[in-house]
């Protein structure tokens, strides 16, 4: 483990995995728990498939007792809650927090892209005041899908909105109609360890046949 971002709610951290490889860690000890890693696992396919500039992201697994060298008590404690599968996204180097001056400056299509990956996945999190977007080698990134509704929703059987949440940064853009690419809803079921689908109380047929009900609707 190579550092912690106190700043995020839930407090990822900046890890090396056993190739050498650096991502950022979401831990299922922290915030939203192993359903909100389930939620962000699934959404950041879907919304790359609308074309949404997103890292890509898998399952790690965390051993028991791993060493940190930064951190606090409360940051050890929420690390042994996390043994076992956790998130790695795929870290985007040198990146910071866009400005209102970046979003401005965005390719409209990538604005769109978002916009439309948001409203599918039902995204509450992505507002003026914590627009969660990032430039990365003078590109625009969106991240941070854990707090996406249409993952219990789905599952709920309920129908999914053609708009954005309200609140939201690019709500009332006009989106011109564009159709929904073909999405295996198969495929993305069997990318979560079974204890997440075991914290959505859900199976991974009944998340296939939920995914693919919502993404046809």
């Amino acid at each position: 483990m190579l550092a912690v971002f106190p700043a995020a709610s839930t407090t990822p951290a900046l890890i090396e995995t056993g190739d050498g490889t650096r991502a950022v860690l979401k831990f299922s000890g922290a915030g939203p728990g192993p359903a909100g890693l389930l939620t962000e696992l699934l959404a950041l396919p879907i919304a790359a498939a609308l074309g949404a500039p997103v890292p890509a992201a898998r399952p790690l697994w965390l051993p028991p007792g791993l060493p940190w060298e930064v951190g606090t008590d409360e940051f050890d404690a929420m690390l042994l809650r996390s043994t076992g599968w956790n998130l790695g996204v795929a870290l985007l180097p040198d990146a910071r927090p866009a400005g209102p001056a970046d979003i401005a400056a965005a390719d409209p299509a990538t604005l769109d892209a978002i916009a439309r990956a948001d409203a599918l996945l039902a995204n509450m999190d992505r507002t003026a005041t914590n627009p969660n977007l990032l430039v990365s080698g003078g590109s625009l990134y969106a991240v941070d899908y854990d707090a996406c509704l249409y993952l219990t929703r789905a599952l709920a059987g309920r129908s999914r909105s053609a708009t954005l949440p309200p609140g939201h940064l690019l709500a009332g853009r006009p989106l011109p109609p564009a159709p929904l690419p073909v999405i295996d809803a198969t495929s993305l079921a069997t990318l979560p360890p079974d204890d997440w689908l075991a914290a959505a109380a859900t199976t991974r047929p009944k998340l296939a046949a939920a995914l693919a009900a919502w993404l046809a609707r």
